[in-house]
């Protein structure tokens, strides 16, 4: 440092104001317009992320909301369902009843039917057995049967 002296000083003095003149006169506004723009930059970013982020959080609430209709909807196509089932169940049940009691009534009329033939075939019989049995005892079968006919007819079943 023993050395320094004032011109030296002074050259270093106007070289570091020459340097100076020429970066800003060349580089300042380059370099500024460049600073600012990223500035912008950086803003648009900040902006852009706060933006994309409150777009997330609508899509995120829209996804919920229709979630939840699709559930609402799902659970009301499940208590119809389960109606229609329901519904579906008792017209079967009501159509298997209803086909039970003509299946019954149509028994029914047979067994009836049956026993009416059987009735007539049993007074038939009865008569046709009466009318041997008098006529081996009788040997005049025309005044048996008559009276036997009447008798068997007079009897109810």
């Amino acid at each position: 440092m023993d050395d320094l002296s004032l011109s030296v000083i002074v050259a270093q003095l106007i070289n570091f104001w020459i340097i100076f003149w020429i970066f800003k006169h060349f580089l300042w506004d380059s370099i500024i317009s460049a600073i600012e723009e990223r500035r912008k930059k950086l803003e648009n970013l900040e902006n852009s992320d706060a933006l994309v982020k409150e777009k997330i959080s609508e899509a995120e609430a829209e996804a919920k909301k229709l979630l939840d209709e699709a559930r609402k909807t799902a659970q009301e196509m499940k208590q119809k369902n389960e109606e229609l089932i329901k519904r579906d169940a008792e017209i079967r049940l009501q159509e298997a009843e209803r086909k039970a009691e003509w299946i019954v009534e149509s028994a029914t009329r047979d067994v009836e039917k049956e026993r009416w033939a059987m009735l007539e075939e049993v007074k038939n019989k009865v008569v046709d057995l009466s009318l041997k049995i008098n006529w081996k005892i009788f040997w005049d079968a025309s005044k048996n049967k008559e009276f036997i006919e009447k008798e068997v007819n007079s009897v109810k079943i």
